[in-house]
């Protein structure tokens, strides 16, 4: 894919209210510690052990399994965040934070040919460019905003596992910001999925 294309996609992504993947949200995983490295490794560690279960199973899993891949990238085990972002992308072909957080993966491994490779499949998830709609057929007008609900709760379930929150307005403040995700996913939703759960976005591994 040429520079040219790549950009027109990064432009018309800064022009969307929500971007997929989790290394742009504003955690403190993503940034500068506050904290001692040693101590904030130890809490990445906790948050990411108390993950695991909810990443087997149930309707969070793929939320989950996105979360330990951010876990594991920033605990410096690049492979294990390759694999992990790589069989979201498998089991659920939609999920379009797993590609975008993928194609970082793949970008920060100096890997260019397949992080372009997941820009080009996000782009197709998300109809950023014409002529893309045919394999969805007439389902694609659904489909999207159905990804970009399930994009927003998870985003909105990684902020409850954020490190380095050290008082209760921490914790005030990533709760605000979860329910206001949440909120806007269930906007891009428009009544067509079950309420029952934010995470129940979709009954097929096709959305």
């Amino acid at each position: 894919m040429g520079e040219d294309s790549d950009r027109e996609i990064e432009e018309i992504i800064q022009e969307m209210d929500y971007i997929p993947g989790h290394f742009h949200l504003e955690l403190n995983l993503n940034f500068e510690p506050l904290q001692e490295e040693r101590l904030r490794r130890r809490d990445a560690k906790l948050k990411r052990d108390s993950l695991q279960l909810e990443a087997e199973e149930g309707a969070q899993r793929f939320a989950s399994r996105n979360l330990l891949g951010v876990f594991a990238f920033h605990l410096d085990e690049c492979q294990a965040a390759e694999e992990i972002f790589s069989s979201v992308c498998r089991e659920e072909p939609g999920n379009l934070n797993a590609w975008a957080n993928l194609g970082y993966v793949y970008d920060r491994l100096q890997q260019e040919a397949r992080a372009s490779e997941c820009v080009e499949r996000l782009s197709q998830l998300m109809g950023l460019k014409q002529g893309q709609e045919q394999e969805e057929g007439g389902e694609a007008e659904t489909l999207r905003p159905l990804r970009a609900a399930r994009c927003l709760a998870e985003h909105a379930y990684a902020s409850a596992f954020d490190v380095g929150l050290q008082s209760e307005e921490d914790h005030a403040e990533k709760l605000s910001t979860a329910i206001g995700l949440y909120d806007k996913a269930l906007l891009y939703g428009k009544g067509k999925v079950r309420q029952r759960c934010p995470f129940q976005l979709t009954q097929s591994s096709q959305v």
